[in-house]
């Protein structure tokens, strides 16, 4: 009986899941290794991670645009045990990488108490992303960086929102463009906080629709300093946690003169719009079985809108016409995917930009409605904000920008309506399949740069 109970359980599966993942990751950890000693960006990281390893501060490298999170969080892993070699640097982001699985299942087992075992799935699959998973295995600051936010979303949920503002002053250590995720909690923490002294009734309600939005607008306009000082008396150790961070923030942007350190030039700040466009279509990517069985619902949206969908649609090639910025990266850097799905496509042929705005169309639809019938009106609102600050800033088309937004849409995936297990088994093999090509073409493709000795390797 008690072992029937075990394999039922899915914190059993958890636990075993974790051991298999940890045990085939490693496996492609050594290839990895065994095939470059240095991926790309690991050439400004590396250095700076081996010193603040060995506890030497002092140095530091103008190309890096990041503060010294994922170097200090190296130091404090695996400093004290001497560890400071090349294969271990890279097992910080391997580590992190499994640490983001318990994390990524509290986060579904919060927002989906019912789908024990899909929950249980999903987490894995969204580790296994492509993009996200190869990062697991090299010196870069995405992984840690991660785990950082997720702690903030997690304390968050869990109501203890000092720990949250800690958890983001680590997060904004390994990115400072985190800062709007700590924002994201921020705000919705203080929505729920305004509602609940509006109408206090309705305290225990774990959504925010968009009656409760209104509710606050409403006594916003009435009397905006009266329910702002009552709002900040009743949950002053949250907001002031927050708010800490965000001043923090502040100062650091007065002193360094700008959000990026070293480097400026390569990451201006700029308006992009069509970038909102290029997560849409990653997003499909990843994850087309879901939007596939959401077609329909889209095609009847269209057949009732059409006035709706004709200004959508001319407002799209408005502005892919007006507003499509290329990065001189893009075009220069042949060990990313992007060079290629720019110069072959996008580059290439002159209408093909136009071409994909009604598949942005149907994806931003898909993303927005599955958010929206999640019940959580301000979750949606604080979304479209923060997603648009760290997205139309960047000049720079990178996967990478995108990883916490999509984690943050596909929580939310299956919210009122339970995910179809054979759009969560195929969302799984599509992410195994992608990443056995694109390892397969790691190890076997090489591409010859003249200022680099040892051959260069294509990445995401």
């Amino acid at each position: 009986m008690i072992q029937l109970m075990q394999v039922n359980n899915p914190t059993v599966w958890l636990v075993n899941g974790l051991a298999l993942y940890t045990l085939i990751s490693k496996l492609v950890f050594d290839n990895i290794y065994l095939t470059s000693k240095m991926v790309v960006d690991e050439e400004f990281h590396l250095p700076l991670g081996e010193a603040y390893c060995n506890f030497n501060f002092s140095v530091w490298d103008p190309k890096v645009t990041t503060l010294p999170g994922l170097y200090l969080t190296s130091a404090l892993l695996l400093g004290p045990l001497g560890l400071c070699q090349l294969y271990y640097l890279r097992f910080t982001s391997l580590l992190a990488s499994i640490v983001n699985i318990p994390l990524l299942h509290i986060l579904f087992s919060k927002y989906h108490p019912e789908g024990k075992w899909t929950n249980l799935c999903s987490s894995f699959t969204l580790a296994l992303l492509p993009p996200l998973y190869f990062c697991s295995h090299v010196y870069y600051t995405d992984i840690v960086s991660l785990t950082m936010v997720l702690l903030v979303i997690v304390m968050y949920e869990k109501h203890c929102h000092l720990g949250a503002s800690i958890f983001g002053c680590l997060a904004v250590l390994c990115r400072q463009t985190n800062i709007i995720w700590v924002l994201f909690v921020a705000g919705q923490y203080s929505m729920k906080a305004l509602y609940i002294t509006c109408e206090p009734k309705q305290s225990k309600s774990e959504r925010f629709d968009m009656d409760g939005l209104l509710v606050v607008m409403k006594q916003l306009l009435k009397s905006p300093v009266k329910q702002t000082i009552q709002t900040y008396l009743r949950f002053w150790k949250g907001i002031t946690s927050y708010l800490a961070v965000g001043v923090s923030f502040l100062i650091f942007l007065y002193i360094n003169g700008g959000i990026v350190v070293g480097d400026k030039t390569a990451h201006e700040a700029t308006i992009h719009l069509p970038q909102f466009f290029y997560f849409s279509l990653f997003c499909f990517v990843f994850l087309w079985p879901y939007f596939g069985s959401q077609s329909l619902d889209f095609l009847s949206f269209m057949k009732t809108h059409k006035m709706l969908t004709t200004i959508f649609l001319l407002l799209g090639l408005l502005i892919v016409h007006s507003n499509t910025l290329v990065h001189p990266y893009m075009l220069a850097d042949n060990r990313h995917y992007v060079f290629y799905i720019w110069n072959r496509f996008y580059g290439k042929y002159a209408f093909f930009k136009y071409l994909m705005v009604p598949v942005y169309m149907f994806s931003l639809y898909i993303i927005t409605k599955t958010i929206y019938n999640s019940g959580d009106v301000i979750y949606l609102l604080m979304y479209v904000i923060c997603v648009f600050v760290v997205l139309v800033t960047q000049r720079l088309i990178e996967f990478r920008y995108y990883f916490i937004p999509y984690i943050l849409l596909r929580l939310k995936i299956g919210s009122r309506v339970p995910l179809p297990t054979f759009c969560l088994i195929l969302e799984f093999l599509t992410a195994v399949f992608i990443n056995v090509l694109t390892l397969k073409l790691f190890f076997t493709k090489t591409i010859i740069w003249s200022n680099y000795v040892d051959p260069q390797r294509l990445i995401w």
